[in-house]
């Protein structure tokens, strides 16, 4: 892909927004963007907006509350992948000449839900089986293929949260560095999982303008890729939940190839991790590593913002927070902030190229190659 570019980023805080209606959260992260790029909503193309649990017609509010321009607004549901596939959605709408700038906004208020809560079609179900049950399973089978123990998991969690200590917009900013002991003595939520393997459920927005010309700032689009897998929820039993690790495999490896990379190349990395066990996971379908390799890596600190892989840089969704249909755009948020050498205190050293991936419950996934 070429002549596709992210040229600013928007994101508020992720935390309680009990006062804050949700198109404005999306509205908010907007601005923001449009403010960074350097543009104005006048010159905006097309709107696409994320969201799992928002009502209908929210995206058309948001985009009302941006201005009266008359343009295309489609709002995309596609869980926790949602903004990921919303920004593809804007990347093609410029790649294929229809708009020069396109925006994609993501939000979601996630903090009033009733425990077990996803969507209205989908309770009974979760009631039932809720996500972090998915992933103790798929955790516990991965330590007894790898002959390790929960440290390892809990490595993963405490770097994210040490990482989120440094990101002003993360959910989970602890005052003191936490520690694998820290994690492995929190709250048990499913075993092997504690509390703080675990995302958090926030409140959020984040939006990404698109653009068909090279601003001061812009970061590059190598490819966009999503895939969808048929999975029944209904039947947890016929396969993972979110989709098994050969879908993310082969969503990586299509944007790898349209990207014309290698897994090798890719200096920094930010993917879903709704618990810590699938970010070890990830990295793995990825082909990013090895079993053995990110053993070594989670145990070293290779996952760090100053280790091998980078992984994670501001907290993921454990730290950072994970408001459903804001998370993809916030991640892709990240890595412009690291490719653009403006992440701060987590800023990783020198990287090129960039991956986001995003995976959303039911089946779907996408991936991102981007470049400085």
């Amino acid at each position: 892909m070429t002549g596709v570019y992210l040229s600013g980023i928007g994101i508020t805080h992720f935390g309680r927004h009990g006062d804050t209606a949700l198109a404005d959260l999306g509205v908010a992260a907007a601005h923001e963007a449009l403010a960074d790029a350097g543009i104005a909503y006048d010159d905006v193309g097309e709107v696409f907006t994320a969201s799992a649990l928002a009502p209908p017609q929210t995206g058309m509010r948001v985009a009302l509350s941006l201005g009266h321009t008359g343009i295309p607004v489609t709002a995309t549901e596609s869980a926790s992948a949602g903004g990921l596939v919303a920004l593809r959605h804007a990347v093609w709408a410029v790649a294929s000449g229809r708009c020069r700038i396109a925006l994609a906004v993501g939000y979601e208020k996630t903090t009033a839900l009733e425990p077990g809560g996803v969507v209205p079609a989908a309770v009974g179900f979760w009631d039932r089986f809720p996500p972090q049950t998915h992933y103790a399973i798929e955790a516990a089978r991965w330590l007894y293929d790898a002959g390790c123990g929960p440290d390892v998991i809990a490595a993963v969690a405490a770097k994210s949260h040490n990482q989120a200590r440094l990101n002003p917009f993360a959910a989970r900013r602890s005052e003191q560095p936490v520690t694998v002991d820290d994690v492995l003595g929190a709250r048990s939520v499913a075993e092997p999982l504690t509390k703080m393997m675990c995302h958090a459920s926030v409140d959020g927005g984040a939006a990404v303008v698109v653009t068909a010309d090279r601003l001061p700032r812009s970061v590059s689009v190598l490819a966009i890729e999503q895939t969808s897998w048929p999975v029944d929820p209904q039947w947890p039993q016929e396969g993972p939940v979110v989709g098994p690790p050969s879908q993310i495999t082969m969503t990586a490896q299509r944007a790898y190839r349209a990207a014309g990379i290698e897994p090798g190349d890719v200096d920094v990395v930010s993917l879903h991790d709704m618990c810590a066990s699938e970010e070890i996971t990830a990295l793995i379908a990825m082909g990013l590593t090895d079993t053995a390799g990110v053993i070594e890596l989670a145990r070293t600190g290779g996952l760090a913002n100053d280790g091998l892989l980078p992984t994670n840089t501001d907290g993921g969704c454990i730290a950072r927070g994970h408001p459903i249909g804001a998370t993809g755009l916030a991640q892709a948020a990240e890595v412009v902030r690291q490719l653009r050498h403006e992440a701060g205190d987590r800023q990783v050293r020198d990287p090129r190229i960039g991956l986001v991936q995003a995976v959303g419950g039911g089946g779907s996934c996408a991936a991102a190659v981007l470049t400085a």
